[in-house]
């Protein structure tokens, strides 16, 4: 799903999935500064669902949620075939190598530490919008 600023064209859909309103806002107002079409999910289930219904260009996903946690939603979301290559990125608060390396063994293409920085999340959306192959 694309979908059109008058002023730029088309925009890439992101997916953000974090159980705190306040970090959903932050990252909407950075996305969106940056020109990318923003969709918000609650907890788990609700990205699951939105992942599916939307066709996001890239999600970002909360690794502590309740009900579903990201290592559940990412194991769904990679078990859908039209959803398999679909970059994923972990956000997280824990600083922790084992904890990344886990994220990053759980099939997330990326993880970022929370606080996150404007500069380094537009970087890593770029990144991993680059190197995507979802149109």
């Amino acid at each position: 799903m694309m979908q059109l600023d008058e002023n730029r064209g088309p925009r890439r859909v992101i997916l953000i999935a974090d159980d705190k309103q306040s970090n959903r806002e932050l990252l909407r107002t950075i996305l969106e500064h940056a020109s990318y079409a923003v969709v918000e999910a609650a907890d788990g289930d609700e990205a699951v669902l939105m992942a599916s219904e939307v066709s996001p260009h890239l999600i970002i996903l909360d690794i502590h949620m309740p009900k579903k946690d990201g290592f559940g939603v990412i194991r769904e979301l990679r078990k859908d075939p039209s959803l398999r290559a679909l970059p994923i990125m972990a956000l997280t608060a824990s600083a922790s190598l084992d904890e990344k390396d886990r994220i990053i063994g759980s099939g997330f293409d990326a993880c970022l530490t929370k606080p996150i920085g404007p500069a380094k999340l537009r970087e890593a959306v770029a990144s991993l919008l680059q190197s995507s192959s979802i149109a």
